[in-house]
């Protein structure tokens, strides 16, 4: 009789734990493409080296043209309802359009853009792949990184040397470091 009541609470157990499992209960929302999709237009793009005493490089100013021609488009990320993304940004060296497609995954908090292996935009941007930001829904939709919430990357030395106008020269083959990001659909305010 023992060996019963033990075998039907644990059954028990397990049936309601099954049950909790399955989206009942504490189970987080993630966010929707739906909730998420819009132009975004960058705001700010910063790349900190864990080394202080290495500049920041302030990636709207070096790369991308913040007040391009009328023909050209302005920094912006667009999230599509489909799970994709668009960057779009006029290089600031040279007024060429420069655009990466990928692919958007939906956390809790967060949204995650994954960019093609081999980007050459994500390399000059010295983006993290993926991109990982905390989106916010209330007073117009928002997508922030913060130094705080990234772990470090490493980019490669020229690249972070041609953001950052400085010398290439003693550097280490790679430098580490975090990203700031912000991102915003009703302007920059």
């Amino acid at each position: 009789m023992r060996l019963f009541l033990t075998r039907t609470a644990a059954l028990g157990a397990l049936t309601l734990l099954a049950a909790c499992g399955d989206g009942g209960g504490t189970t987080p929302t993630r966010l929707t493409a739906a909730q998420v999709a819009g132009i975004y237009q960058v705001c700010e793009l910063r790349f900190s080296p864990a080394n202080t005493i290495l500049p920041t490089a302030d990636l709207l100013t070096s790369t991308a043209d913040t007040t391009p021609p009328l023909n050209r488009p302005k920094f912006t990320v667009a999230l599509s309802q489909s799970g994709e993304f668009d960057l779009v940004y006029t290089r600031a060296s040279d007024a060429f359009l420069q655009q990466a497609r990928g692919s958007v995954s939906y956390g809790e908090q967060h949204v995650s853009i994954s960019l093609p292996s081999n980007s050459a935009i994500a390399l000059e941007l010295l983006l993290p792949r993926p991109l990982n930001l905390r989106f916010t829904g209330t007073g117009g939709n928002r997508l922030t990184a913060d130094v705080s919430d990234n772990l470090q990357y490493p980019v490669n030395r020229g690249d972070y040397a041609r953001a950052a106008g400085v010398s290439d020269e003693g550097l280490q083959p790679t430098i580490n470091g975090r990203l700031t990001a912000r991102l915003a659909v009703n302007g920059c305010s």
